[in-house]
């Protein structure tokens, strides 16, 4: 475990509609949705980018 050719699971958006996939991302950097090999399931379009990630620091009341 932990080679240079592992894939990443992750959570991404298309650059085009911003819809959000499940996604893996492969060691050239390249994001494919999983369970679509031909790019966004609402566009068409095949460039993505990471979501980041999420921030759950809280103050003290809780929100």
């Amino acid at each position: 475990m932990g080679g240079d050719d592992e894939t990443s699971r992750m959570m991404a958006t298309c650059v085009e509609c911003e819809s959000v996939f499940a996604a893996l991302e492969f060691p050239n950097g390249t994001i494919q949705p999983i369970g679509s090999r031909d790019g966004c399931t609402s566009c068409g379009a095949t460039e993505f980018e990471p979501l980041p990630e999420p921030s759950f620091d809280f103050d003290e009341t809780g929100t």
